[in-house]
């Protein structure tokens, strides 16, 4: 809706530098999913042997789940800096050496992708979450509706951040090459991307594996994640567009 209601604004004449952001971006998912899949591959291969013994599904399912448990909150933190890593040296690139104007357009091109891909994720997550119960017996009752109800809020309020977001990031990068620090830039941008997917991530993980399942705690980080994310959203769009001003 948010992109439907300003698509004028979008692509009046800066169709290119929104292509630029969607190739850019596209590009990073594809190396950050590689990235981010070798070490659950590295510890899946170690552990091969048990897992083809394994006699039926569930028990594979259980065993899975109990040879990811110990590296949930490391492999939430990999995956998470990898994101923004490959997404944030890719944007880097994409506005470097651009006019200040272009650095908005090529963040919405940034967000179209970014949006589609989290729509796409958290429908795979309503699914899992439908299934939970079988899939983990030491669920609390009460915790998939929870989880449903977190990724029906996060399709609602995807696009919101996406929109802020990555505009607000490209708008910030930009004017920190332009006064010489965009190194600086980079590393900002980066430990903001890395929290937001981070955090999620290892919500999903610790839920998944039962490492949190008093309901109180999982409501409580809900409502801190999405606070969190909001806010560092707006301060960042806000910031970026102000200095991107100065330059014009």
């Amino acid at each position: 809706m948010f992109y439907i209601a300003f698509n004028r604004t979008l692509w009046r004449g800066r169709r290119g530098w929104v292509f630029i952001g969607v190739g850019y971006m596209l590009l990073a998912i594809v190396i950050q999913s590689m990235l981010q899949s070798i070490p659950a591959m590295l510890i899946v291969i170690k552990a091969l042997p048990s897992i083809l013994s394994a006699r039926s599904i569930s028990e594979t399912n259980a065993l899975m789940l109990n040879l990811l448990k110990p590296y949930a909150l490391w492999l939430s933190l990999y995956a998470g800096f990898m994101a923004g890593l490959c997404q944030e040296v890719a944007r880097y690139f994409a506005v470097k050496d651009r006019e200040p104007a272009s650095a908005l357009y090529v963040g919405y091109g940034f967000a179209l992708i970014d949006i589609a891909v989290g729509i796409l994720n958290s429908l795979v997550g309503v699914l899992a979450y439908s299934y939970i119960e079988s899939l983990t017996p030491f669920a609390p009752h009460g915790l998939p509706d929870i989880l449903l109800y977190a990724q029906y809020v996060g399709i609602a309020i995807q696009p919101i951040i996406s929109f802020l977001f990555h505009p607000g990031a490209s708008m910030f990068l930009r004017y920190m090459q332009a006064i010489r620090h965009g190194l600086t830039g980079l590393t900002i941008n980066i430990a903001a991307h890395t929290y937001i997917d981070s955090f999620l991530l290892y919500l999903n993980n610790a839920l998944l594996l039962g490492l949190i399942t008093n309901m109180s705690t999982v409501t409580a980080l809900l409502a801190i994640y999405f606070t969190t994310i909001i806010t560092t959203a707006i301060v960042l769009f806000l910031m970026g567009l102000n200095r991107i001003r100065l330059l014009h």
